[in-house]
């Protein structure tokens, strides 16, 4: 009996494994295809407006893909549904370079990324299921470790490769490809989405997990205005436009390294427990910022730390979700999740720069403190929920 188990467990490492490979895959197709759309239609000499509708039809697709999943999990075989969704993605990019319409290009948009998105969710949801309790805080760390480092290669490799011609649209199709092989395999093999349980509407999700969903506004919200809004911050005081690219670089650094031993830390000292260490570094980190801008190093050490907690808020909804969902109700909220997410990311900055318009000097800072406070405020009232 103990052999049966061992082995049991040996194969769902193994799945893991894989399935950590794989998206580390799919994150950097995904990383490529932003700037190769980008700059493709500037060169056919769309207007601004024409790409920014472009980009958006990526979240379109995704939100689509988190909406129809469960069911479409529910009621088909999840091995087909892999394979059409990798040949969607596929297909979509080898058929964009040879595209001079806006029609076509709206419309691929939209397939690449309902492909990759189903890809993107279910893979995510796999994995949040495969993972032991014990160890789901080391698990959705790898994955966020994986998922960050290859979206950020993704640009880099895009650099190396040139974005002109047809060639970099078919090597990121091929690495899609090779990304998807596993997944499909795995759908194959291992059916950890074939669940009777009958998924929940997104309401009754939502009031299911209100406070996982408030944590992935809150990253949203952090990730997005510091994204956006920290180079005009440290730009007004008098960085350089090096040291700002570096500056957003130190954040990313700490988002990425960070996420393994927090999810570590979930597992051996509890969820409440990295909620309050998270809140308190987010917090710590606004606060440090305005007395270490005229310290490079001081700035990037504080930088590393802040990308680090605010990634770690992403981490912990994930770990949660799976703490509080099960099998196709996962699909679902991890769907619900990203929604709002996105949302917070598209509130953060306009409320940010809004900010920052009626209180130039302090707005950027006072803003992101106003937000951390309340993190900590509702931290402290949903302790009992974690």
């Amino acid at each position: 009996m103990n052999n049966a188990t061992t082995a049991d467990d040996r194969t769902t490492y193994i799945v893991i494994g894989t399935l950590l490979i794989a998206v580390t895959g799919m994150a950097m197709a995904i990383g490529m295809s932003f700037p190769l759309v980008t700059l493709a239609l500037e060169r056919l000499g769309f207007n601004n407006t024409v790409i920014g509708l472009n980009s958006s039809m990526g979240s379109v697709g995704i939100v689509v893909t988190g909406l129809l999943s469960a069911r479409l999990l529910k009621r088909f075989n999840g091995y087909i549904l892999m394979i059409v969704a990798s040949l969607t993605g596929i297909a979509s990019l080898l058929i964009m370079p040879w595209t001079t319409s806006a029609t076509g290009w709206f419309a691929l948009r939209f397939l690449e990324a309902a492909g990759l998105g189903f890809l993107w969710l279910v893979s995510e949801n796999w994995l949040t299921v495969l993972a032991p309790a014990h160890k789901r805080g080391q698990i959705i760390g790898l994955y966020g470790m994986a998922f960050s480092g290859g979206f950020a290669s993704g640009p880099l490799i895009v650099s190396l490769i040139g974005s002109q011609g047809w060639e970099p649209f078919a090597i990121t199709a091929g690495i899609l490809a090779l990304s998807s092989l596993p997944m499909i395999v795995a759908a194959y093999t291992h059916y950890v989405h074939n669940s009777e349980e009958d998924p929940h509407g997104y309401k009754q999700i939502f009031f299911l997990g209100r406070f996982i969903f408030i944590l992935a506004f809150a990253a949203g919200l952090f990730e997005a205005t510091v994204f956006a809004l920290m180079p005009l911050y440290t730009l007004a005081e008098g960085l350089n436009e090096d040291w700002t690219l570096y500056a957003l670089s130190a954040l990313s650094a700490g988002g990425i390294a960070f996420q393994y031993p927090m999810g570590r830390l979930a597992d051996v000292v509890g969820r409440y427990a990295l909620m309050v260490l998270t809140a308190i570094g987010v917090l710590v980190s606004v606060i440090a910022i305005p007395y270490v801008i005229d310290s490079l190093v001081w700035l990037m050490v504080v930088l590393f730390f802040f990308g680090g907690s605010i990634f770690g808020l992403y981490t912990l909804g994930l770990i949660l979700l799976g703490d509080n969902f099960t099998a196709l109700n996962l699909v679902t909220a991890n769907a619900l999740f990203i929604i709002v997410y996105e949302s917070g990311s598209i509130i953060g900055p306009a409320m940010s720069g809004v900010s920052m318009d009626i209180w130039p000097e302090d707005g950027f800072i006072g803003f992101l403190l106003m937000f951390s406070i309340v993190l900590i405020v509702m931290t402290a009232f949903r302790r009992n929920k974690l």
